[in-house]
């Protein structure tokens, strides 16, 4: 990580304390998605899977490989300090706390 993005995420993305605060040179670099069940899809593979005798394996490889989800909002990633990340924490909370910082895509 360059300086100019360690700056960028220097501030625990839970407690809004700098990630130095804990006095441990660590932190955590978290990335939530959130993802819906593509119903339609599932039930095509499912009938594909049928049709080839209930083989769902034959059927991964003779179908389209279609996406089986569908992403509900677009992925953020947040820094979570050494002190924050053993607590107990609400992701959806989290999710909904970093939805107003710019979202990072592109990371894998």
């Amino acid at each position: 990580m360059k300086e100019r993005e360690l700056r960028e995420c220097a501030t625990c993305g839970i407690c809004g304390n700098k990630i130095g605060k804990s006095g441990v040179p660590m932190f955590w670099r978290v990335r939530i998605e959130r993802h819906g069940i593509d119903l339609g899809a599932v039930q095509r593979q499912t009938a594909l899977a049928s049709v080839l005798g209930g083989n769902g394996a034959l059927a991964a490889v003779m179908g389209t490989d279609p996406e089986m989800t569908v992403p509900l909002m677009d992925p953020v990633t947040l820094t979570v300090c050494e002190t924050c990340c053993t607590k107990s924490t609400c992701i959806a909370s989290l999710a909904e706390s970093s939805a107003f910082e710019e979202p990072v895509s592109g990371e894998g």
